[in-house]
């Protein structure tokens, strides 16, 4: 149960880990396309600008209401948007210069766009719908250097292969850094300003195209316009600055990857703590209930059974705790293990004082009969004494009878070790029950000491067989029936009834109306030597005739209890449940 529960628990919880990542990892991927969009809107702002400009924007009698930051990253860009109707005329400006028509002909529209008609800007043409409204916007944007080129060209002059410009087109080009080219119709240089000792002076058709293509690479700014007039080419360069150079050389470097590695890093970060915060949940919520059961079984090991003080399982309504509650059976376990090291330690303390108890009485029963045997042997050897044949045969019977008294002893002493440790060897036999409890009660009762006293046997009609030692059988009975008379007083009845429960289970009760037992007895009842004759007793026994009873009854397959109360009698019950 605790393997399933552990289980279910664990998969929860990584799976809740693992829908957390999975979000950070959704929020982070959702950022990065918004960074990557920005990016986008502030190379070109058209035409995701565009469209961001017309789904975020608000509606008013006016028309659309632009979001700021938009507007200025048009400006930044360089552009211009004009929003128009269905048959062009201008609803909206914004950033435009003072050259656009106030209306646009569709066909005229389309011209400028696909440039089947000059238009001074690059112009760029979104349509899309808004709550139900059509809108279109028309961008437009020219170079950043064309405006400059088209003043220079209209301000210079060749003189002797070398460009002559106003004052103003001179601060404009030194603030810039750049040089101007004049190419014939072959594309090479017939006048020059300001240009630098490693600037080419004839390009090819190729040379030009990639120059004029791939600025970034060569790390120049180049514009060019040709005359078609006069069949000149006038060139601009000047050097991209920094930002410019790094933006187009490696873009990715600058932006996209460092939007993936900021996002990555993100999100590793965000995974770290995720991960720590469930390492720190995992050893609050599991380490401490193992490090309390940990504790407990050290302290078992050290013969403390108490659960920890300071650690209880269980609140004060007696309930699991929360952080315990997965460990239920474990805990249980370990109280039950407590339990039983807590009984058995008591049950050792116990056995080890009855084991003085049995060793002294058993000392003083031997010493008795050895007392009287010394004595009667100093008697017979002294020589001031002269005893008769008939005395000397008195002393010798009462040695006999005390020696008699030793072997009892001493042999019941070793079935009772013999039993426990497995050493005796039989042979069951299946036997009548009822017919050899019959005769054995029968010897049993038949002892002259207990003319003054009643046994009584009832068996039922139906034979009840069972595998028994026969030997062994006759011992219990004979035991157990003078357990009852010997320690009750004179009119004692004893019934013994054998009864059959199961189909193969069978019992008998040994009951008597004597003076019963007290609580302390019936627990020790059994107990070896703990309740037994004196020599002097005129019924001979070893005083281990209980626990003989005991270990015979077990190493038949049976089992022995006892009831009574004090007054009330006693009750004996001798159990085979198969």
């Amino acid at each position: 149960m605790i393997r399933k529960r552990l289980a279910i628990r664990f998969a929860l919880q990584m799976a809740a880990a693992g829908a957390m990542l999975v979000l950070l990892a959704a929020v982070i991927v959702v950022w990065m396309l918004g960074e990557f969009e920005a990016i986008e809107v502030s190379r070109n702002f058209a035409p995701i600008g565009l469209s961001r400009l017309i789904s975020g924007a608000g509606i008013d009698s006016q028309g659309l209401i632009v979001d700021p930051k938009l507007l200025q990253q048009l400006r930044d860009d360089g552009g211009w948007l004009q929003s128009l109707d269905g048959k062009g005329n201008v609803l909206q400006s914004f950033n435009t210069p003072n050259d656009l028509p106030a209306r646009y002909l569709p066909g005229q529209l389309i011209d400028y766009w696909i440039g089947n008609e000059p238009f001074p800007y690059k112009l760029g043409l979104w349509i899309q719908e808004k709550d139900g409204h059509l809108y279109t916007l028309l961008y437009g944007s020219r170079s950043k250097t064309e405006d400059l080129l088209q003043r220079i060209i209209d301000d210079g002059h060749i003189v002797d292969r070398t460009i002559v410009f106003t004052d103003s087109s001179v601060d404009l080009l030194n603030k810039i850094g750049g040089f101007v080219q004049v190419l014939d119709r072959e594309g090479t240089e017939i006048a020059a300003w300001k240009k630098p000792a490693d600037a080419m002076t004839s390009y090819t058709l190729q040379e030009l195209a990639m120059r004029a293509h791939n600025q970034v690479y060569y790390g120049t700014a180049m514009d060019t316009q040709y005359q078609s007039k006069t069949g000149l080419t006038w060139v601009i360069q000047y050097p991209m600055s920094k930002t410019e150079n790094q933006a187009g050389l490696a873009p990715f470097v600058q932006s996209e990857v460092q939007v993936i590695i900021i996002g990555i890093a993100a999100f590793l970060f965000s995974s770290f703590i995720v991960f720590i915060l469930l390492s720190l949940w995992y050893a609050n919520r599991f380490g401490t209930p193992i490090l309390y059961m940990l504790g407990w079984i050290q302290r078992l090991g050290q013969g403390d059974y108490t659960e920890d003080s300071n650690g209880k399982s269980r609140n004060s309504k007696g309930n699991w705790k929360r952080k315990y509650r997965i460990f239920e059976e474990v805990i249980e376990s370990i109280h039950a293990l407590a339990v039983r090291l807590h009984a058995g330690s008591n049950a050792a303390e116990q056995t080890q004082r009855n084991r003085e108890e049995w060793i002294a009485g058993v000392t003083h029963d031997m010493k008795t009969p050895l007392a009287s045997i010394q004595g009667y042997a100093h008697m017979l050897e002294a020589e001031k004494y002269s005893w008769s044949e008939e005395e000397v045969r008195r002393f010798a019977s009462t040695i006999l009878e005390k020696t008699a008294y030793m072997d009892k002893l001493i042999n019941d002493l070793a079935l009772t070790y013999r039993l426990r440790s497995g050493e005796m060897h039989v042979s069951f036999e299946s036997m009548d029950i009822g017919m050899l409890l019959t005769e054995s009660v029968s010897r049993a009762a038949a002892y002259p000491a207990y003319e003054d006293r009643t046994v009584h046997c009832s068996t039922p009609s139906v034979p009840i067989f069972a595998a028994v030692y026969r030997p062994w059988f006759d011992r219990i009975i004979e035991n157990i029936v003078a357990n009852g008379l010997i320690h009750n007083p004179p009119g004692t009845r004893i019934d013994i009834e054998l009864v059959k429960f199961s189909e193969k289970g069978w019992r008998m009760y040994f009951r008597d109306n004597g003076q019963g037992i007290d609580e302390q007895t019936m627990d020790r009842l059994f107990d070896r030597y703990y309740r037994g004759t004196n020599t002097d007793s005129e019924v001979e026994g070893s005083g281990l005739g209980m626990a003989v009873t005991k270990e015979l009854v077990h190493a038949m397959g049976g089992r022995i209890q006892v009831n009574s109360r004090m007054g009330q009698g006693t009750v004996i019950s001798i159990i085979w449940d198969s």
